[in-house]
């Protein structure tokens, strides 16, 4: 690198510039997805709503966070990562500015198809850019950082409500996300776009550019040259069968899927409801354990991001699963006992578990292990699989209650968290301070799923710039 390795100070003020695009990123979608929670009553009392009616307006934002996140791919590749933010955020502070005018119900559900399709763009862009600006021995915590943000935003959410007092004020208590949108704005103006994609469309010189005002002392891509018309990029059906691509493809969307179906969303949506439904009084008493829940999603989420990249991923998802496991077997033993302090125990165990394993680390894994050839697409289906089975939690989480009760529900979801411990066990690879190239080396050379992240041999790294 021209100049030598950037000093201390000009490395954390360069991930510091990421980690506040990546915290807004993260904080439109907390915020965005669980801001509806404390109000919901409320919502359903203002627009004449039945418990389906409910589950519709709360399912609406996260359908359309599915088709968000499905347009975010081909997006990203041909307009960059940063320019996917800004629409973003543009989307955002739309939405919330509309919600702020206090709508009707068709004006209100327009309003959270524009979140919903902003918070879609952003969960994939988001994570994808921080994982292609930040260098390899700080880029699990970096990407970490969206996990954190989603649970402040969470955590602001529920906040809301019991600060304001008043459920007549839900549209200013649901607007108030407009100001994330404005902060998103901001933070697109200090970062350069992502050197990963300003490389691959053959924009070297502003990749190398942009990879040192980032602090990287390496180039963060693949030694091979970017697609011309002499020499195009293979087919995408040929790129997917290359090596271990499908296994990782399966393993990122896998890792979604079980992560929503753990049971994460339907707390999250609907925890006011569960809480009453475990014994505690309607209102402030409900409330106020959500926002307990919260914090401690924030808390535990700040354990992950310190760990994250010093214990490695794989004994993360590992723990992380097993207490999850005994969290949840917890509020069954509470509901069923109408023990309702245990119930609030055992979902914070389980909350603090997920905040350490499935919650940041579907995002740190599929940051890293998708190739660059297909990463935009590979990211945004394993997005588009998140939001759709989101949707699936939330449209069905009030339903199942009172089909199989509660303590039914939270069985199910005890059985996946099992699954997702047998699936970190057997094909989970340790992917800990590896560079991306030699990730991907691993993957289109086929070694198999478990050990794509082990060191490859010996070779020599490019610096930025000589």
């Amino acid at each position: 690198m021209r100049g030598g390795p950037p000093s201390g100070a000009r490395l954390y003020l360069a991930l510091g510039r990421v980690a506040f695009l990546t915290v807004c990123a993260g904080l439109l979608f907390g915020y965005s997805t669980a801001s509806i929670a404390g109000w919901l009553d409320e919502i359903g009392l203002v627009f004449d709503l039945s418990t389906s009616g409910k589950e519709n307006v709360t399912v609406t934002l996260v359908i359309f966070c599915f088709f968000g996140a499905i347009a975010a791919g081909p997006l990203a590749r041909a307009y960059g990562r940063r320019a996917v933010l800004l629409l973003a955020f543009v989307l955002a502070a739309a939405g919330y500015g509309f919600t702020l005018s206090e709508p009707d119900l068709l004006g209100f559900l327009i309003a959270r198809i524009l979140i919903g399709l902003s918070v879609g763009l952003s969960s994939m862009a988001g994570p994808m850019y921080a994982g292609e600006a930040t260098p390899a021995r700080h880029r699990g915590s970096v990407v970490s950082l969206f996990q954190l943000a989603v649970t402040t935003g969470i955590l602001l959410a529920y906040a809301v409500p019991l600060w304001m007092d008043d459920p007549q004020k839900w549209a200013p208590g649901i607007g108030v996300g407009g100001v994330i949108a404005v902060a998103g704005l901001v933070s697109l103006a200090l970062v350069p776009e992502s050197p990963v994609w300003l490389n691959a469309v053959g924009r070297t010189r502003q990749a190398i550019s942009a990879a040192v005002s980032l602090g990287f002392t390496h180039r963060p891509w693949t030694a091979r040259k970017p697609a011309t018309a002499a020499a195009p990029q293979p087919p995408l059906g040929q790129i997917l069968r290359r090596g271990t691509t499908p296994a990782v493809l399966a393993l990122c969307c896998g890792l979604f899927i079980l992560q929503n179906l753990s049971g994460i969303d339907g707390i999250l949506y609907y925890a006011p409801s569960i809480f009453v439904g475990l014994g505690f009084s309607p209102g402030t008493a409900a409330l106020g354990a959500t926002f307990g829940l919260g914090l401690i999603n924030l808390l535990a989420t700040l354990v992950a991001i310190a760990m994250v990249d010093r214990l490695g991923r794989r004994p993360l998802a590992i723990v992380g699963s097993l207490v999850m496991v005994l969290g949840l077997l917890g509020v069954v033993a509470a509901q069923s006992l109408s023990l309702p302090v245990l119930g609030l125990i055992s979902l914070c165990v389980y909350i603090g578990a997920f905040a350490i394993s499935l919650g940041p680390l579907p995002y740190v894994m599929m940051s890293e292990l998708v190739p660059s050839a297909i990463r935009e697409t590979g990211i945004a289906v394993a997005s588009a699989t998140s939001w759709l089975f989101n949707a699936l939690v939330a449209f069905v989480f009030l339903s199942g209650v009172s089909t199989i009760g509660l303590a039914g529900v939270f069985l199910v979801f005890a059985g996946i968290c099992v699954l997702a411990l047998v699936v970190s066990l057997i094909w989970l690879p340790e992917t800990r301070a590896r560079h991306l190239d030699d990730i991907e080396d691993n993957v289109l050379s086929g070694v198999a799923l478990r050990h794509v992240g082990d060191t490859p041999g010996v070779r020599d790294a490019k610096p930025v710039a000589s």
